[in-house]
């Protein structure tokens, strides 16, 4: 069973593991979808889905009326939703945002992605992992960096296109990430899922719910001695 992070009368929010589809589709077997439904008996509606690898709170309505009316507060802005990544690199600045609009079907849309850096770890020479045809690494340059971001927008893979397109893509990702730098964290560090993570939901009315730490985010950070530990939480 997926842990309901937080229920009401009209919604659940659940802690969706990386790995897990969030909703049916061709040659998908479970889904946080199917899942719910085998377990506590309705069909959910997703008032918003993560990609298959993005780990954490998933907010699901119990019917089609709380669907409409959460989706309403959703598009509002009056849902904050939070995300933390591990980027490969870092902003210049600790605290921005990007607004740089994205192509959807074609046509160039809006989008704004805040961040806030809340920490630079890591060597480029650290377990090898410039790799031998990389230029000479930068011991007192941090090799990544602990971003939470929130979204203005909700693009199509605003967060991961907009780390892409500044020069600090999201590890482990598979679309617009750094393929070589992938392979070798593969290999070497044993990432395996997207580091982006829906760390957090603020709801109206309620206090903040909170996701568990993946155990991918721990494992990748227990790596480095100077790695975050609690201002991951």
């Amino acid at each position: 069973m997926l842990p309901i992070l937080f229920e009401n009368d009209e919604i659940i929010v659940v802690d969706k593991p990386a790995g897990l589809p969030a909703q049916p589709g061709e040659r998908v077997g479970s889904s946080v979808i199917s899942v719910v439904e085998k377990e506590l008996g309705f069909t959910p509606f997703p008032i918003h889905r993560l990609d298959k690898e993005t780990a954490g709170c998933m907010m699901l309505a119990k019917n089609a009326r709380a669907a409409s009316t959460w989706s309403a507060f959703l598009a509002e802005r009056d849902i904050g939703k939070y995300y933390r990544a591990i980027c490969s690199g870092g902003p210049v600045r600790d605290r921005g945002s990007y607004d740089d609009a994205l192509p959807i079907a074609g046509k160039a849309m809006s989008a704004l992605t805040r961040y806030v850096c809340l920490a630079r770890f890591g060597s480029q020479e650290q377990d090898g992992l410039a790799g031998s045809q990389a230029p000479a690494p930068d011991p007192a340059r941090p090799a990544f960096s602990l971003l939470e971001l929130s979204l203005g927008t909700g693009r199509t893979h605003q967060i991961r296109r907009h780390m892409a397109m500044h020069g600090h893509p999201i590890l482990g990702d598979d679309k617009y990430g750094d393929f070589p730098l992938n392979r070798r964290l593969r290999k070497q560090a044993g990432v395996k899922h997207l580091l982006l993570w829906s760390c957090r939901l603020e709801l109206p009315g309620y206090p903040p719910i909170r996701a568990s730490l993946p155990s991918h985010f721990t494992d990748f950070l227990g790596r480095w001695p100077d790695a975050p530990r609690s201002e991951v939480h």
